[in-house]
């Protein structure tokens, strides 16, 4: 069965793989970051609230606001 892929302008994420490419070229983005890209593209034209990407991300553990917005301004980098 094939894995899988979820595109997105340049980018191409495999989920099971753990893998972004941006044209071709693999990204590399942090766990947490990858996490969090992929809760956000399993619920296209969603959405996702701060609370639940802690909650999943960060699941039984007690974090501030600003690790999210620090993995997300990687994303945004990338």
């Amino acid at each position: 069965m094939a894995e899988r892929e979820i595109s997105f302008g340049p980018f191409r994420l495999l989920p099971n793989q753990r893998l972004l490419t941006k044209a071709g070229r693999e990204v590399r983005v942090g766990s947490r970051a990858l996490d969090i890209l992929i809760a956000l593209l399993e619920h296209p034209r969603k959405l996702v609230t701060g609370r639940e990407l802690m909650e999943r991300v960060w699941p039984d553990t007690v974090v501030v606001e600003a690790n999210l917005n620090v993995n997300i301004a990687a994303l945004r980098r990338a």
